[in-house]
């Protein structure tokens, strides 16, 4: 491959040798077209993968608040209710 950059002679490297260019380009005629299956599959992994993150976002939340409710009813009942009235 010869470098676009500085047109030194690379062989079969993609990598410039002289000054570090990147030769390698895809070319869009060597790719696969893909079908509307397989981006709506790709789409789902995508969406589902951000459904999780949401999910065990609210989930830690709603064990904060019942570990909260939970440490709070415990010390009402061993103060007999001394927390609340001061």
């Amino acid at each position: 491959m010869i470098c676009p950059r500085c047109k030194t002679e690379n062989g079969n490297r993609t990598v410039c040798s002289k000054c570090g260019y990147y030769m390698y380009r895809v070319a869009n005629q060597n790719i696969a077209p893909r079908t509307n299956v397989e981006r709506a599959i790709d789409d789902t992994k995508i969406i589902g993968k951000n459904v999780w993150k949401v999910v065990r976002i609210i989930w830690i939340i709603i064990v904060m608040i019942v570990l909260s409710f939970w440490l709070i009813a415990g010390l009402v009942y061993l103060t007999g209710g001394e927390v609340l009235l001061g």
